[in-house]
């Protein structure tokens, strides 16, 4: 091959850097692709794979739902002079305290609105006032008169944090900077209260019952408040607001596996959840967004070393499963023992589309190698053994079948002659000129070609795949090799070079086809007494004075191909004669010969006396003919039938 078709295979450098190239694009995909599907997960396994809790006993809830507004004159504002008395009711009790998650952020009544004020400024017990500004949506004027109605009150954001892709609230909210100084969230100010810090963000740990819903805490409608024991708000902290079924709901967690509607609870709720958390102290553990890129890259960076190692595909996916078995088990682990919530499906996603881009990358590479080798070695052997081999491997293994084939050998007459009067690089500038044409027949039918040597090609058909179809094949092949070879000659003959006629043996018949030779090199031939025939075959030529040659068995299959006998040759080594045939080539003899021929051969086959005379005719009709010659010389000299013994 030149330098411009020679092709390179990839190095063992190349293959690393395709392994890095592979996982950082797989990280960068799972990161951008998994976000959504982590989320979803890390829902599931705040209520799948945590313990469920029972309702804890130190939170109330005072719901102000339908029945209570039903007992009020408006439903908007809620009563001033209704939540007054409750008020002063669960203070009398002594409650650790209360947390009112109602916005007073416009007037009603007068009165009403300064008997609520008197309650909460007289207050004994601590007291944390829902608060919003013009960042949680309020008017300007919503927000002055809230500044002004609780003036020198606890005050507690009663903002929700969302995610901004779907709007769930996942995240416990700490609080944040207002008017230059910190406001705590609702709940946090509740758990200051009582001596807790509120974590500054992280999940919300949203407890749940042993069916998998959101953890029912003990509630009492707002209405009866005022008239249930005082022993029931003692020592307790007590969250004031609504539970209206169309107001003020918010999608949690509990959404991917229960559905919206059991999924979106009252942010009263969602604020006794996260007061629950921060009284426990527990806080659900999870790596940086720098840490959670490198655990996914890690896993990608793993599984591109995993598939890069000489294991088998199996084997490899094996231990690929198993790494991601193992890493889950790790992450299982760590947030049912610990609530440290590693990362789950980018990493495996990761993990998984470099397995894929390596077995894409792998394929492409192995679809290259084997057009590298088909292209290289098909300079070698013949293309139709390249590509079985390429195949199927087991095809390099030494050994031979029985096969039916049809041999072809073709052979370069007085060429060894003409080599010792050129020049060396004349003689292989024709030698490979002609041979590459041949050659390039031989793949053109179909054939394989099983060696070169010299100036001879020799091939076969019927391995190694199956043709039904051989022998004809294999006889315009011959009649292609000879058109070529006889116009090749003229052309030659016009730049002054004389080279040499083209002989041509076919035979059909049983062959052991496979490889032959030793453990470190071997051929893909055929052996047997059909190969042996085709080559005396093509030997017989110069004695018949013929170009081409085949045997009965050839001709016989062929009834659509024209053929006129040669006679029953006994070829050397031989004691038994085969029929033999001249294929040819369409309009190559002029009718009066081909049919007289095909007379005068049937007086000599069936011993006729008169076929000498007749011969004789056609020989000197048409003195070019060899066949002809041969037999019109073989009858002037005694020989009778068609029988040829070659010595």
């Amino acid at each position: 091959m030149s330098g411009a078709e020679t092709a390179k295979l990839p190095a063992p450098k190349g293959r690393v850097l395709t392994g890095l190239a592979a996982a950082l694009v797989s990280a960068l995909l799972a990161l951008v692709l998994g976000f959504r599907l982590e989320v979803l997960i890390e829902d599931a396994a705040l209520v799948l794979l945590t313990p469920p809790v029972s309702p804890p006993d130190e939170i109330v809830l005072v719901a102000i739902d339908e029945d209570t507004l039903s007992h009020l004159p408006y439903r908007s504002p809620i009563d001033r002079a209704f939540l007054a008395r409750m008020i002063r009711h669960i203070d009398a009790a002594a409650p650790r305290a209360i947390g009112v998650d109602i916005l007073l952020d416009q007037p009603s009544e007068p009165d009403k609105d300064a008997a609520l004020l008197s309650a909460l400024g007289s207050a004994k017990s601590p007291i944390v006032m829902g608060y919003a500004t013009g960042d949680d949506g309020l008017t300007a004027k919503q927000a002055k008169f809230l500044d002004q109605a609780l003036k020198g009150l606890k005050k507690g954001l009663v903002t929700l944090s969302r995610d901004d892709f779907d709007g769930t609230v996942r995240t416990l909210y700490p609080g944040r900077e207002v008017a230059g100084s910190f406001m705590p969230g609702l709940a946090a100010a509740l758990a200051k209260i009582g001596g807790k810090t509120a974590p500054a963000g992280g999940r919300i740990r949203f407890y749940h019952d042993a069916a998998g819903h959101p953890l029912s805490f003990k509630t009492y409608p707002a209405h009866s408040a005022a008239l249930l024991p005082a022993d029931w708000f003692r020592d307790r902290y007590v969250l004031i607001g609504s539970a209206l079924p169309t107001s003020d709901r918010h999608p949690t967690p509990f959404v991917t596996t229960l559905g919206a509607e059991l999924g979106t609870p009252d942010g009263m709720a969602i604020h006794a959840h996260m007061l629950t958390q921060m009284l426990r102290g527990e806080r659900i553990l999870a790596p940086p967004p720098w840490a959670a890129a490198a655990i996914v890259l890690g896993m990608a960076l793993i599984a591109a070393l995993i598939l890069s190692l000489p294991l088998a595909p199996l084997t490899g996916a094996a231990v690929l499963a198993g790494l991601i078995g193992a890493y889950l088990a790790g992450a299982y682990f760590l947030f049912s023992g610990r609530l440290v919530m590693l990362p789950a499906a980018m990493p495996v996603l990761a993990a998984l589309l470099t397995a894929v881009l390596l077995a894409m990358g792998r394929w492409y590479r192995d679809r290259a190698e084997r057009l590298f080798i088909e292209k290289a070695f098909s300079q070698y052997v013949s293309p139709a053994v390249v590509q079985r081999i390429s195949r199927r491997e087991h095809e390099l293994s030494l050994g031979g079948e029985a096969r039916i084939v049809t041999y072809v050998f073709t052979d370069l007459e007085g060429f060894t002659s003409l080599s010792e009067s050129l020049a060396p690089d004349r003689i292989a500038a024709l030698l490979n000129d002609y041979l590459d044409a041949v050659c390039g027949l031989y793949v053109e039918a179909e054939a394989t070609i099983d060696k070169i040597v010299g100036d001879a090609v020799i091939g076969f058909f019927g391995a190694p795949e199956q043709q039904d179809d051989q022998a004809c094949r294999a006889v315009e092949l011959a009649l292609a090799i000879d058109r070529f070879s006889e116009a090749h000659r003229r052309d030659l003959a016009a730049q002054g070079t004389r080279f040499g006629v083209t002989r041509i043996g076919v035979h059909k018949g049983k062959a052991i086809i496979g490889n032959f030779g030793g453990s470190r090199f071997f051929d893909y031939t055929g052996i047997g007494d059909t190969v042996n025939v085709a080559a005396r075959l093509e030997a017989a030529n110069r004695h018949l004075g013929t170009r081409i040659c085949v045997s009965g068995s050839v001709a016989g299959d062929c009834p659509e191909l024209k053929f006129r006998p040669v006679g029953d040759i006994v070829l050397k080594g031989k004691q038994v004669p085969i029929p033999a045939f001249e294929p040819l080539q369409m309009g190559a003899l002029p009718p009066e010969l081909e049919d007289g021929y095909a007379s005068a051969y049937a007086l000599m086959a069936g011993g006729d006396a008169g076929a000498g005379a007749r011969f004789a005719e056609l020989a000197e009709a048409f003195p070019g003919d060899a066949l002809t010659g041969l037999h019109n010389g073989r009858l002037q000299g005694g020989e009778t039938g068609p029988i040829i013994t070659l010595k």
